[in-house]
């Protein structure tokens, strides 16, 4: 609805500037210009959120990562490149496996 009203303004703008042909309408043509782009831009950031989010309705991740992965190697690959713990598991999940965190070292191979 907005990129649809942003349209009929810059052309109209348009029509002013060729009729007037000065800088303040070529300034307000820009600016119709800009603000239309930056319109389908945002239109297009949310088609694209929408997209990710109707498809990671079929995966449960947290899930998946407490079932299917041993914590020592999601702890080894974390201390191997140094990424803090806390951003893979959260509070609670790294109390139930402080087993893997004391086991799992940088050099761990399964």
């Amino acid at each position: 609805e907005q990129v649809a009203e942003a349209r009929a303004e810059l052309r109209r703008a348009r029509a002013e500037h060729k009729a007037q042909g000065d800088g303040k309408s070529r300034s307000v043509l820009e600016k119709k210009r800009r603000l239309l782009e930056k319109l389908q831009e945002q239109l297009a950031q949310l088609s694209v959120q929408a997209t990710d989010k109707e498809e990671n309705k079929q995966v449960a991740l947290g899930t998946s990562k407490l079932n299917y992965l041993d914590p020592r190697i999601s702890i080894a690959w974390c201390k191997r490149f140094r990424v803090p713990v806390e951003k893979i598991y959260s509070k609670t999940q790294r109390e139930r496996f402080a087993w893997a965190l004391a086991m799992a070292g940088e050099d761990f191979e399964f």
